[in-house]
Order: structure tokens, then sequence, then C-alpha cells
């Protein structure tokens, strides 16, 4: 069962839902939303995209017994609601503020499971894609938990995956000209240095350097902090088990990334399971859909995520 929820952190109202099993409790899921700007579902309305990813983990991870809080990442588009009292400069387009957000969240769910006298015998924090990032940040902030999830996580910071995405997804026989265009912008946002004019005049489009041009100077100090964060050493400093979950055909957060991590965490308690045929959001590719119709897909997250979650919480 669903419970609408409001996570209230230093002024912003961000919409949060708790799901409930019906059943005895296996055990409590924090789930942390990723990168753009996505509602309580894991829909991107802003980008007209509703893949609802993290409502249909939530509800397959509840109809296993586990109890599932989500919250919507705040910004334009998700139902966040920024009052007078909201303390801008501590979590709006604010990497750090991510973990304070994340920190309030997992606060928020012991706080209505104890109001609702729930028992969970094991909680874990997970995140999604950049969510991951943030989950791995916490745990090693010394979150309390019983182990770390990692959903389609990246091994290097998010201008390292833009690269990546730029150097793998241009057309066959296509220059590298857009790959090396945005190897220079993210070396002056790298470097927390003005992108010269030629750069900027270069930059065309939503996507790529285009995009990174086109951000106001606290979007990009956002991009340049996060990118900072070392995803491998972060979870490598984690002592709880890690689960670290990937679709094999993700081409957002591609499978060398899983076996990054994994290899970085050397002989700590760490499990990959890789699931053939799921995108970024783990759902099956139909033939012949574009990347933007990937990323887009609207149907259910593939059962075996869930089950994989649940046999981690339950094991531990």
């Amino acid at each position: 069962m669903r419970h609408d929820l409001t996570l209230s952190v230093h002024g912003y109202e961000i919409p949060a839902a708790l799901e409930v099993p019906s059943g005895p409790v296996a055990g409590a899921v924090l789930l942390i939303p990723g990168s753009l700007f996505s509602n309580v579902d894991g829909d991107y309305p802003s980008w007209n995209m509703f893949p609802r990813t993290n409502a249909f983990l939530a509800e397959q991870m509840a109809e296993r017994g586990l109890v599932v809080y989500r919250f919507a990442k705040n910004g334009p588009g998700t139902g966040t609601v920024e009052t007078p009292a909201a303390q801008t400069e501590l979590v709006r387009n604010n990497w750090k503020g991510r973990a304070t957000i994340a920190h309030a969240a997992l606060a928020h769910f012991r706080s209505e499971l104890a109001t609702r006298g729930i028992a969970a015998p094991r909680t874990v924090i997970s995140g999604h894609s950049e969510g991951a990032v943030v989950a791995s940040v916490i745990a090693a902030e010394g979150a309390v938990c019983d182990g770390v999830v990692l959903l389609s996580g990246p091994s290097v910071g998010i201008l390292g995956i833009m690269i990546e995405q730029a150097r793998n997804m241009h057309l066959p026989g296509a220059g590298d000209g857009p790959a090396l265009l945005l190897e220079k912008v993210v070396a002056h946002i790298r470097n927390n240095e003005p992108i010269p004019d030629d750069l900027r005049k270069q930059a065309a489009g939503p996507f790529g350097a285009g995009a990174l041009v086109n951000m106001p100077p606290d979007a990009l100090a956002y991009m340049r902090d996060c990118d900072a964060t070392d995803p491998v050493a972060t979870i490598a400093g984690v002592d709880r088990p890690v689960l670290i979950i990937q679709g094999d055909t993700d081409s957002s957060v591609p499978v060398h990334h899983a076996e990054k991590l994994r290899a970085g965490r050397g002989s700590k308690s760490t499990t990959v399971r890789i699931f053939d045929g799921l995108q970024h959001m783990y759902k099956p590719i139909p033939p012949g859909a574009s990347p933007q119709e990937i990323f887009g897909l609207t149907g259910p997250t593939d059962p075996r995520v869930a089950e994989a979650i649940d046999e981690f919480v339950r094991g531990l």
C-alpha cells in the first residue's frame, strides 16, 4: 500500500512515498533518485518522459515483503515546493545538498516506520545511477544501515560519463568532433574556469557540450562537485555488504562500470548481478528503438531486479 508523504529539508517540501507490504516486513529499503529532475515515481516531467522506474521498483519490492521509501529529486516539475524559509544555498543545485537530503530521507523513513509500528529487521540504502553515488556517500559518512545497493551506478564522475557517452554514441562514420569539443568544455569546468567564447560558439543543441555551455553557474558548480566524487573510492570505503545491479544493454552506464566498482571493493562483501537484455531503467529494449525511446520506455521494470534486492536484504 502506498502512503504519500512530504520530506521537509531546509525549507523545501519534497514529495515522498512509503510503499508498505500487505504482509510481514522482511526489510526496509531507501531508494535515492538519480540525476535529472525526477518526481517521486521516477518520471521526468520537464523532459516529457515517464518511465516510472522508482514506483515500479518500490511496488515490486513491497510485493516481496520490503517496505520502501522513495522521494523526488528537488527541482522543476517534480512537485517540490520552496517555502519562504528555504535555505537555497544548502540544497538547491548543490551536490552536498544531495547527501543532506538523502540523510534527511533516511531519518524520515525511520520516523515513519516507528510511527506506524513497523519493525524492519534490516535497512538498506539504495540509489539509481547518480543516486547510487549518493547512497555510497551517505553510507561512507556513517548513515546507519545493514547494506548498500548500487543500481546502474557509475564508476566515474558525471562529466566522465558524459564524455564516455559522447565517444560511444556517435553515428558510424561520423567524426569525433562533438566528443573532442565536450572534452575541452569539461576541462574548463573541472578547473573552475570560464568557458571561452569560441567553444560556446561551437557548441550547439541541448546535449553534450551544448547542454553544459548553457548551464548557469550554480548548475556548473553542481556538475563539477559531483564529478569530483570518486564512486569507486567512496564505495570501497564502506564496510557493509554491497549489491551491484546492472543491465547488460545499458548505454548510459555500461557494464564495465559495475565491474570496476566490484574490483574497487577488494575482499569486502560484494555481490554483482548483471541482467541480460535490460537498459538503464531495467526495462527490456524493443527491436529498433531509438536511444531516446529506450531511455523513456514506460513499461514495468523487470521483476528480476526487485527479486535480487529482496534476496540480498534477506541474506544480510
